[in-house]
C-alpha cells in the first residue's frame, strides 16, 4: 500500500507510523512524501526517527549500533532514518531524557538551517532571474521556492520551539 503525506514534524510523523503498524502496515519504503506499507502483524514494530551523522563514518558507526542494539534501519533518505524495533524486544526510546532531546532538536534545527541558508540564495537568484528576463517560468519558481522556504523556517520555529520547551524543564 502506498500513502503520500507530508511531515513537518519528526515527532507527529513518528505517531503516524506508530498508528500504521497497529493497523498491520509496516514502513518498506521512503521518497518524497510517499510511504510504502507492507502488511505485518499490527504491533509487530514500534517506529523511531532520528538524523544520522552527515560522515560517512559516523553513518556507519551509528548503523552498526543501532544493528548492536536490536533495532532495524527500516528506511533512510539522506540523512533522516527510519528505524524500528520488534515490540516484543519491549519499549524503544532514542532520547529517554530532557537533555538528549534537546541534543537531538538541535541536530535537526541546525541540519535544516544549512539546507534553509541555501534556498535563500536560490530564491534570490530565481528572484533576480524572474526580473532580468521577465519570465513566468523563472517567476513561477520563485514562487515554489519561496513557499519551501517558507516550510523550511516552520520547521526550524518548531524544532526551537521544543528545545526552549525541553530548556524549560530542566531548568526547573
Amino acid at each position: 500500500m502506498k500513502k503520500f503525506k507530508w511531515y513537518y514534524d519528526k515527532d507527529a510523523e513518528e505517531l503516524w507510523l506508530n498508528e500504521m503498524v497497529n493497523q498491520g502496515w509496516a514502513l518498506e519504503h521512503y521518497f518524497l512524501g510517499v510511504y510504502t506499507f507492507a502488511p505485518c502483524e499490527p504491533g509487530q514494530y514500534i517506529y523511531q526517527i532520528d538524523l544520522m551523522p552527515s560522515t560517512t563514518a559516523g553513518a556507519r558507526d551509528f548503523k552498526e549500533f543501532m544493528e548492536d542494539s536490536g533495532i532495524e534501519v527500516a528506511e533512510q533518505w539522506n540523512q533522516w532514518v527510519y528505524l524500528r524495533k520488534d515490540a516484543q524486544d519491549g519499549g524503544f526510546e532514542l532520547y529517554t531524557d530532557d537533555y538528549s532531546r534537546v541534543e537531538q532538536y538541535k541536530r535537526i534545527r541546525n541540519f535544516f538551517t544549512c539546507i534553509m541558508l541555501v534556498e535563500v540564495i536560490v530564491v534570490f537568484l530565481q528572484l533576480n532571474a524572474a526580473i532580468q528576463t521577465g519570465s513566468y517560468i523563472f517567476g513561477g519558481t520563485t514562487v515554489c521556492f519561496g513557499l519551501l522556504l517558507i516550510v523550511l523556517l516552520r520547521i526550524i520555529w518548531k524544532c526551537q520551539w521544543k528545545i526552549e520547551e525541553l530548556e524549560k524543564r530542566l531548568n526547573g
